[in-house]
Order: C-alpha cells, then sequence, then structure tokens
C-alpha cells in the first residue's frame, strides 16, 4: 500500500516512469491508465493501476495453468493447484493493490509457458524475451529467469544454440537500463549506481540475522495464509461476524474429516519431471534474496507457484478432494481476514495526517508511517506539494528543543494504538522513551481505526 500511492502518483503526473528497481512498470502503467481514460476520463490513476494488475493476475493464473498442463498434470488437478496457487495471500495481496509484484509475474509465467514447452529454439527465443520484460518490471524476476539459466547450462546433452537463443533477447535488459540511464535526468553518477538503485545509495543491503530468519519464516507462512496481529482486533471488534467465520470453516473442515475428504493422496512420482530441479533452484534462490532482504514477504511472491511446480513435479496426486479442501478454507481465511479489511477497514490509512500535513504547511510532523502520508500527499496534491514530514523516530530532545526555540510546531501521530504482532513491531527499535516523558501532548484532531480512537498531537514543552 505504500508503494502503491507513489507508483499511481508518477502515472498521474506522468512523472518518475523509469524507476531503478522496476524500470518499466510505471511506464507500462501510465500507458494502461492512458487507453483506460479514452473509456471513463474520471478515472482515478490507483483505480487504473489496480486493474493493470487484476487483469495480469488473471493471465498470470491463465499461463500458470499452461505450465502445469506442460507437466503433465491432469486438466482438472492442474485447475484446483492452479486456484491453490491464485487463493494464495501473497498472490492476493498484491493482485488487489497497485505495488509492482504481479506484472512481473505474468511476463515470467509466459515466459516458463515458452520454455517448459520448448517446441522448437523460437520458443526459448520468446521465452527470453518474456523474461527480459520480467526483470525490466522488476529486478526481482532475475532469481527466476537465472534458474532457467542455470537448466539450460546443466541440461544434456548440452545444446549452445537453445542457450544463445535464450540469452539473446535478455541483452536488451542492460541495453534499456543504459538507454532510461542516458535519456532521462537520473542523479545516479554512473550506470552501475543506476542499476543499483537504493542498494548503491546505502538503504538498502543485506541482512543476516537470527531476526531476518525469524521473519523469513513467519512472511513464508503468510505468502499462503494471512497472520498478522490485525486478525485479533478483528475478532475482537467484530465479534459476532468473525466468529461466525471462524464455525463455518471448523464445521467445514469437521465434516471433511468424518467424510474422509481431508486426505491428499500421494505418492513419489517413478520418475521425476525433468523441470523439478529448475523449480527447486527457482525456489531456493527467491527464498534466499528475500532472506537477505530481513525476511521481506514482497520478495515471495513467487514462492507459492515455484511450492506448487516443485511438488507438483516430484509427485502424483491420486484425488483432489483434500486439495479443493485446502483450496477453499485458505481462500476464505485469506479473504475475510486479509483482503476485505485491507480494502474496506481504515488500519493503515493516513487521511488525516495527510489533511493536517496539507493545512499547516509551516509546522514539523513527524508520522509513524511517514512514506505512507508522503505518497499519498504526493498522489493527491502533485510533487511539489510543500512537505515537511520526518519519521517519528527522528524525534528526540535536541531536535524538539531547537524546533521549538525556532517557533515550529511540532506534531505527531505518536504514540497511538496499533497491534504489537506486525513485522514493523519486530523489525525495528522503538523511540518512545527518549522524549515522550519529557513533553506534554495536546491533542489537534483525532480519527477512528480498527485499533481505536486515535490522536493526532502538538508537543510542547512542560509547564510544571
Amino acid at each position: 500500500m505504500v508503494d502503491s500511492w507513489y507508483f499511481a502518483a508518477c502515472v498521474k503526473y506522468k512523472t518518475e516512469l523509469f524507476n531503478t528497481h522496476h524500470l518499466l512498470y510505471n511506464f507500462f502503467g501510465y500507458y494502461w491508465f492512458t487507453l483506460l481514460k479514452c473509456f471513463n476520463h474520471s478515472i482515478e490513476a490507483i483505480v487504473a493501476l489496480n486493474l493493470m494488475n487484476a487483469f495480469a493476475a488473471l493471465l498470470s493464473l491463465s499461463f500458470f495453468y499452461k505450465v502445469l498442463l506442460q507437466i503433465e498434470i491432469d486438466p482438472k488437478k492442474a485447475l484446483w493447484f492452479s486456484l491453490l496457487a491464485g487463493v494464495s495471500f501473497g498472490f492476493m495481496r498484491y493482485a488487489t493493490d497497485a505495488e509492482a509484484y504481479i506484472l512481473p509475474l505474468l511476463f515470467s509465467m509466459i515466459s516458463s509457458y515458452y520454455f517448459i514447452t520448448c517446441k522448437h529454439k523460437l520458443y526459448l527465443v520468446l521465452a527470453g524475451t518474456f523474461a527480459a520484460l520480467a526483470i525490466l518490471t522488476h529486478q526481482l524476476q532475475i532469481w527466476w529467469t537465472l534458474a532457467m539459466l542455470i537448466y539450460l547450462f546443466r541440461k544434456k546433452p548440452y545444446q549452445p544454440k537453445q542457450i544463445i537463443a535464450f540469452i539473446l533477447p535478455l541483452a536488451c535488459v542492460p541495453l534499456v537500463y543504459y538507454l532510461v540511464f542516458l535519456l532521462t535526468n537520473h542523479p545516479s553518477n554512473s550506470i552501475t549506481q543506476f542499476i543499483g538503485g537504493e542498494y548503491s545509495k546505502g538503504n538498502a543491503g543485506i541482512d543476516i540475522s537470527i531476526k531476518s530468519l525469524g521473519l523469513t519464516l513467519i512472511n513464508f507462512i503468510r505468502s499462503f495464509v494471512q497472520l498478522h496481529g490485525l486478525i485479533l482486533n478483528l475478532i475482537e471488534i467484530y465479534f459476532t461476524i468473525a466468529v461466525t467465520i471462524l464455525i463455518i470453516l471448523s464445521l467445514f473442515i469437521i465434516f471433511a474429516f468424518y467424510k474422509n475428504l481431508i486426505t491428499i493422496k500421494f505418492k513419489k512420482r517413478m520418475v521425476k519431471n525433468k523441470y523439478s530441479n529448475l523449480f527447486l533452484w527457482a525456489f531456493l534462490l527467491h527464498l534466499s534474496f528475500a532472506f537477505l532482504s530481513s525476511g521481506n514477504a514482497e520478495f515471495m511472491v513467487m514462492l507459492p507457484f515455484l511450492t506448487v511446480l516443485y511438488t507438483c513435479s516430484c509427485y502424483e496426486f491420486k484425488n483432489i478432494q483434500g486439495l479443493k479442501l485446502v483450496a477453499i478454507v485458505i481462500f476464505i481465511w485469506n479473504l475475510a481476514f486479509g483482503v476485505l479489511p485491507n480494502a474496506l477497514l481504515n488500519h493503515s490509512k493516513v487521511d488525516s495526517q495527510v489533511r493536517w500535513s496539507v493545512h499547516h504547511p509551516n509546522a514539523i510532523c513527524a508520522w509513524k508511517n511517514k512514506p505512507l502520508v508522503e505518497n499519498k500527499m504526493t498522489y493527491d496534491y502533485g510533487f511539489h506539494a510543500y512537505k515537511q514530514l520526518i519519521s517519528y523516530r527522528e524525534l528526540n530532545s535536541i531536535f524538539i528543543d531547537s524546533a521549538l526555540a525556532l517557533g515550529k510546531s511540532v506534531n505527531t501521530d505518536y504514540p497511538n494504538n496499533t497491534t504489537a504482532f506486525s513485522r514493523e513491531a519486530i523489525h525495528s527499535e522503538d523511540a518512545k522513551d527518549t522524549w515522550v516523558n519529557k513533553y506534554s501532548r495536546m491533542p489537534v484532531d483525532s480519527f477512528n481505526n480498527l485499533y481505536g480512537k486515535n490522536y493526532l498531537f502538538t508537543v510542547q514543552k512542560r509547564t510544571d
């Protein structure tokens, strides 16, 4: 959601259509937005991007189904395996948002289809072309492409013509990056800095720690089913609805056990599908990169698909009744406790903070979710909207005293109600004890969200 508003702002104002880590995503988004405006002139850019991702998600599942057929999965089973991947929370989450992960996934699925079908070398050229498009819409897809390259180099007998057919279209990736670097006003000093993006700036890096390992495990599970502290709040606030859903799911599972439908009968294939190692390498590459990136859930969007592909390539499934049950239960859970709350309830929206920032342009605003406020403000008011926003973590006694001495108003939405069970709460250090007790905080506005009544405060020196 944080980046969605920024991407939509870029599309809305035709600004920064080329961004390092997802070079062509805004570019494609802008022309998709332009196309939709031909049919509905008043359509919002954020809505257009949501529609683009939803459409790309449907096509992704269609090509994923075709890939399953190519590895000799029965059509009915392939359909349910496709639905199982499609109802995974990681996929549903980004398919209903404007983030930059579904469009490259689509290109990777198309690439996979041509790579695995491979009736002649032209198919490998097409596979390489769509792999290049996947990387150009998000660099993350380089890992899936690398897995395909490893497969070709290890394939016996060694076939250099196939390797060349696949690699040739990939040459356009550095070429396109170089052209964009030359033709746009980018602050990077070199092409390598441009390609490195946030890593070159020091804003992103490698994290090998126990915390990263824990987040990787949690977010890997969340790639399939929604797990978040807000579920406890949902059950508390919408008790009747939540309990009804939980009872229905429980009865459904109990009935399935009673009828012996829960059993998923499978056995190892006598001979593994020849692409099983390809899927395993791709899975390990994507998971390893997510781990090195502090267990980033956004980098795991491919994992449900790769999990299904590897499992199906190694095992034969004798029945699909249990598979149907698993897919239906996961769908209901993710819809009820993930997708719908994100769409309908205010637990991360920051409209009050945006309004306050706009109406008080000379005030210093220290918001808990500063990037989201800033991006929403940019979308609503443009890239040149005056902003004097900082993160609440930057507040300390020296900063506040200096600002107040200059006659500046210091405002914050911290501390407020939230959940202690979230990635942010686990991943970051809390800043509350450095200044909160040294100053008085006068409520100047309030708003309600999923966690209760919250306030915007003006920070003042104590008079007692």
